[in-house]
């Protein structure tokens, strides 16, 4: 590597131990603020000096890509894979940058064992990207992870012209990996996935190959597409009937167990819960098992759990079973009141796992499995609230959005206060509330509401934990428009529970403009939202704590009170109502004596939870 891409490296393992900011103790908020203060200042610098790097000595070898050196082009090989060592994908969407240029490179010339393994690892790099928004938009990159693994794949036509085994290797990787770019969510869907694994399958295990190429791992290569094709038990979850999909998946889950049973003997290793479930989840669709039986597995498996495991098999125990447990509980109502205590017990310790994370192990499967809690969460009157849990999990495992968002929060609820004292009227509506006298008669649930709705509004951040609590350059424009999925995020998490479902407007309509000309989501509308009032309450509090402490980009310096103020100003009536911004304009006086210790009292609140018994 170049010495710019080595020490963007290095920038970016420096940037990960400092992310990390979470407190120690309730008596350490004035340490934890100056401690927040260094870190974020360090963070900046290192942030400002990776852009730096990529704006003048990447970008422009990628600009002019095809002119590059064969130096330049390894270079770029090593860069890429260093940004991407392994599960771990430290920079994945500038290594997708950095493939898509080599991509183009390849076909210039007429590279093609270079074309084949680019293809593949573009078409990777978007699969990690897609998990990133499955549960917003699930088919954002799936077609082209199609077109390109399908390219890759069709090379099987000029096999014998290929010299190079890891070259073929990258061909049968590609033709398994066809079945990522479907999802299971519909028949047609579950269908194409799963002829795509019977066409892979068909070539793995055809002894031809086998001889041609036999350095590859061709063991391998089935077993993941038997892992793969278990994948399609979502589908039968959601109550797909089909005999074929289901005698498929229960052929490749056994296969798969059968590999565990074999290579725990070998190694004296123990077995995988993950694929233990699996195997008995595929026996439950065949109707070999009861539900009762299937439940008291997962229990079981449950109970034998590491708790300091955060492999991919920590992940499942600790986080993907309690989800999985809490969906089939979703199917049953007696099931779902007589194993009440134990999903409680799972949730509770669920976030003690997420609060135990080191930030450097803080993977897109972690996230991925975190989000698919809020799928399947389930409410009891006198249990575990989402309302709860989501605030615990951001306050550890976000402490800096905690802030920001206790900020917004309490900034909200002044301006609510503000406009019962000077405006009523303005909030007709709001809580059903059709006259002024409701409105003043209700004035502690509404500045309650306006809090509330603040401390959540921006929950779909959850989704995006890498991108904000660990950025370590500028984001590039695929990222910011990644980014605006976090609307549509966080209202489809609120609007599940109903502990939560008051705040999913907000969560929604946060970032569209109040001309409605401007910001996201474009098919966000005002209209026909009673508590439309709040959601711009919310909207302008955000904005203005934005201004003067933002945790999201850090190459962006913070406003002075009165700089933030005129920034406000200036978006009356385009971005903001203008009666809200004329009422927080007469707040400067109360806004400066609530920020000299609004971060203080923010970080002290963080502290409490941090620290208060799960």
């Amino acid at each position: 590597m170049r010495p710019y891409q080595q020490q963007y490296i290095s920038n970016i393992e420096k940037i990960l131990s400092l992310s990390d900011l979470s407190p120690e103790s309730p008596e350490n908020t004035l340490r934890f603020l100056e401690e927040r203060k260094n870190k974020k200042q360090a963070i900046g610098e290192l942030v400002r000096q990776n852009t730096s790097l990529l704006r003048e000595e990447l970008f422009p070898l990628l600009d002019d890509i095809i002119s590059a050196s064969q130096d330049s082009i390894d270079d770029l090989v090593s860069f890429s894979e260093a940004l991407t060592p392994g599960a771990r994908r430290l920079d994945n969407l500038l290594s997708y940058t950095i493939h898509n240029a080599l991509l183009v490179y390849a076909r210039h010339w007429n590279l093609r064992d270079m074309l084949i393994r680019e293809l593949y690892n573009t078409a990777m790099d978007l699969f990690y990207l897609q998990s990133l928004i499955d549960s917003a938009a699930k088919n954002r990159y799936r077609w082209k992870m199609r077109m390109l693994f399908g390219e890759a794949a069709s090379f099987i036509k000029v096999y014998d012209d290929i010299i190079r085994p890891e070259i073929r290797g990258y061909i049968h990787r590609s033709m398994g990996n066809l079945a990522l770019g479907y999802t299971n969510d519909t028949d047609e869907s579950t269908q194409k996935k799963m002829n795509a694994i019977r066409q892979s399958l068909r070539i793995l295990t055809d002894p031809a190959y086998h001889e041609k190429t036999p350095s590859l791992p061709w063991s391998s290569f089935i077993y993941k597409s038997h892992q793969e094709r278990t994948t399609s038990l979502s589908s039968l979850r959601s109550g797909s009937t089909d005999p074929l999909v289901i005698r498929e998946v229960m052929e490749s889950a056994e296969y798969v167990w059968n590999r565990q049973l074999e290579n725990s003997q070998k190694t004296g290793k123990p077995l995988s819960n993950r694929w233990h479930m699996t195997y008995e989840v595929a026996q439950y669709h065949c109707g070999i098992y009861t539900l009762d039986y299937l439940l008291t597995c997962m229990e079981e498996m449950y109970m034998r759990r590491d708790t300091r495991d955060y492999t991919l098999e920590g992940i499942y125990n600790n986080i993907f079973i309690p989800s999985m447990y809490a969906e089939y509980l979703s199917h049953n109502s007696h099931y779902r009141n007589a194993k009440k205590e134990v999903l409680g017990h799972m949730y509770r310790m669920m976030l003690r796992y997420v609060r135990s994370v080191p930030a450097d192990q803080v993977s897109v499967s972690l996230i991925r499995n975190l989000m698919n809690i809020f799928q399947t969460f389930i409410e009891y009157p006198d249990g575990v609230k989402q309302k709860d849990f989501l605030l615990q999990l951001v306050v550890c495992r976000m402490p800096e959005e905690f802030i920001y968002l206790q900020m917004t929060a309490s900034v909200a609820e002044m301006l609510m206060k503000k406009v019962l004292e000077s405006e009523p009227a303005l909030l007709l509506g709001v809580l059903e509330l059709d006259t002024t006298e409701q409105v003043l008669a209700a004035g502690d649930r509404l500045t309650r509401f306006a809090y509330e709705s603040g401390m959540f509004h921006d929950i779909g951040q959850l989704n995006f934990t890498q991108m904000t609590s660990m950025a370590t350059r500028s984001w590039l424009s695929e990222e910011k428009n990644l980014y605006q999925l976090h609307t549509k995020i966080g209202a489809d998490i609120l609007a599940r529970c109903e502990s939560t479902r008051l705040y999913a407007d907000t969560a929604a309509g946060h970032h569209r403009h109040y001309n409605g000309q401007g910001g996201y989501p474009e098919d966000y509308s005002r209209e026909g939202k009673p508590n439309q009032p709040v959601t711009d309450m919310v909207s302008l509090a955000s904005f203005f704590v934005r201004l003067l402490d933002n945790n999201v980009d850090y190459t962006r310096s913070p406003l002075t009170l009165s700089q933030a103020m005129e920034r406000v100003r200036e978006e009356s009536g385009r971005r903001f109502s203008p009666d809200l911004v004329r009422i927080f304009l007469t707040m400067e006086t109360e806004l400066a004596d609530y920020l000299e210790n609004g971060e203080a009292e923010a970080c002290h609140l963080a502290l409490q939870y941090l620290n208060q018994e799960e």
